[in-house]
């Protein structure tokens, strides 16, 4: 397992600065860059099972690779293409979401469709630091928290919302404590730290 994560970390790597190239050559149209957080999304894609579901941003190559989502795919949603918007069968995962924090609602819905249909399912939703400032975070976490569904939010602090830092758009001190208003259990680890991902997604 630890082989097949570091692999997926290095795979992810190199297709990520391979899509910047082309994106800076014109060839695909916008890009979100995953460098430095490849680790995470493959530490929460590794922890659930196959009957979750994992709602991305546009950083979570690595946990699309894991659950096996084809790169050419992806590749295909990169270049503007509808196919690589489409979910492949057998795999629980949205395409990636590019408009800021508005996964977290459909995330929110997609547990608490689990929860009404009397599914053991988790849904498992990425989001950014800058994420936690849209309106669409904190209506989705209210939402989760007051009808008890089996939503995780993983927010992704790499300290820049887009081109403004981390202290220009929010005064909270943590990202995590913002969950304390919404009376939801918040963990803060080192995104970097696989090993430490998976301890926190199977806690």
């Amino acid at each position: 397992d630890l082989r097949r994560l570091y692999k997926t970390m290095l795979q992810t790597r190199l297709v990520d600065e391979r899509c910047l190239h082309l994106q800076r050559q014109g060839r695909i149209g916008t890009y979100g860059p995953c460098k430095g957080q490849e680790a995470t999304p493959l530490a929460f894609a590794y922890s659930i099972g196959k009957e979750d579901w994992l709602v991305p941003t546009y950083r979570e190559l690595s946990a699309f690779l894991w659950r096996g989502w084809p790169l050419d795919r992806s590749m295909l949603g990169w270049g503007g293409h509808e196919i690589g918007a489409s979910i492949p069968e057998g795999i629980n995962a949205l395409p990636i979401c590019v408009p800021i924090a508005s996964q977290c609602q459909y995330a929110m819905g997609i547990a608490w469709g689990s929860k009404l249909r009397g599914e053991k399912a988790v849904c498992v939703c990425f989001c950014g630091d800058g994420g936690t400032s849209e309106g669409d975070f904190h209506e989705a976490l209210n939402f989760a928290s007051v009808y008890r569904v089996p939503l995780v939010v993983v927010v992704q602090n790499n300290h820049w919302a887009i081109s403004v830092p981390r202290s220009r758009q929010t005064a909270s001190k943590t990202i995590a404590q913002k969950a304390v208003a919404y009376g939801i259990d918040a963990l803060q680890i080192d995104g970097n730290d696989v090993l430490a991902g998976i301890v926190a997604a199977r806690e």
